[in-house]
């Protein structure tokens, strides 16, 4: 284990932008901002509190993770240098700044949705820190509840503009969130399977191989590009234009993400970058398309 010789008292903004995953953690909330626009007629309040408390929740959850996983941590090559490890956040700061965040993120989605947004934020910390974590530890097969954390900015926003859950037109729209998780989950386990190894972590490439797993993330892909295009079947574009761009996109992916099926180990880290990029530009402008159309050609 990495010794821990740093003090507490080190830690500046860099170590707490770290601690909470401030960039991927401002990203969460982009799918939740796409589905707003998809329905809303005008952009409220409710959209801001609503963004604000995914982002605050995200870091909260996100710096809850490391406080759970430190010892894990510093096992991982990748990991050895998070600032709970080194002992530049100490574990009260840690604890303290955690709690902050999530009650924030909590008194923000109560503005945003009434006692509803107490509920997510609390069903947020349980399947994250409650089950997606410890499970993660014994089972390669946390992914799949892990997944269901991609629904919840989606479901947010829907509601801050007006939209009920269990609409017809969102249940496409969840369904695709939900998919979408496993591959891109799946690609970073591709890349990054070693250094979970090293911390005892089980991953899909215990149970059937690198080749036979990136075989199955592609039919996983396949599956994330149909689901794109039963939303697109429910929000049909008006501009013949933004359609084409929605095939044209979808065909890309399917192109790019062959050499999963023929998968070189000399290239595995680079190729599978590659395609998580992809993927994860496909799942953004696939309903961003439709936003475009919506409030430009509508």
């Amino acid at each position: 284990m990495k010794a821990t010789t740093a003090t507490a008292s080190r830690a500046g903004l860099r170590e707490y932008l770290v601690f909470t995953k401030a960039g991927l953690s401002s990203a969460v909330g982009l799918p939740g901002l796409l589905v707003y626009l998809l329905i809303a007629q005008e952009i409220t309040a409710a959209l801001w509190f609503s963004l604000l408390g995914i982002f605050l929740l995200a870091l909260g959850v996100s710096a809850l993770n490391q406080y759970q996983e430190k010892e894990l941590d510093a096992k991982m090559p990748r990991c050895q240098n998070r600032p709970l490890v080194t002992g530049k956040i100490s574990p009260f700061a840690a604890i303290t700044t955690i709690s902050l965040l999530i009650a924030s993120a909590t008194v923000s989605l109560y503005v945003a949705l009434g006692a509803v947004g107490i509920l997510f934020s609390a069903v947020v910390v349980f399947l994250y820190n409650g089950v997606y974590t410890p499970m993660k530890q014994a089972s390669p097969y946390a992914v799949f509840p892990g997944a269901i954390l991609g629904v919840v900015p989606p479901m947010i926003c829907w509601m801050a503009a007006g939209g009920g859950l269990f609409e017809v037109r969102f249940l496409p729209l969840a369904w695709l969130y939900f998919i979408w998780q496993v591959p891109h989950f799946w690609l970073l386990v591709l890349v990054y399977h070693k250094d979970y190894a090293s911390a005892n972590f089980p991953t899909m490439v215990d149970v059937m191989g690198v080749k036979s797993l990136a075989r199955v993330t592609y039919v996983w892909i396949l599956l994330t590009i149909i689901s794109a295009l039963l939303v697109v079947r429910f929000f049909m574009p008006q501009s013949d234009i933004i359609l084409g761009f929605i095939v044209a996109h979808a065909l890309f992916l399917v192109y790019t993400s062959l050499p999963l099926f023929n998968l070189k180990e000399s290239a595995q880290r680079l190729t599978c970058k590659k395609i998580f990029m992809h993927l994860n530009l496909y799942m953004l402008l696939a309903v961003a398309f439709l936003v475009v159309d919506r409030w430009y050609f509508t």
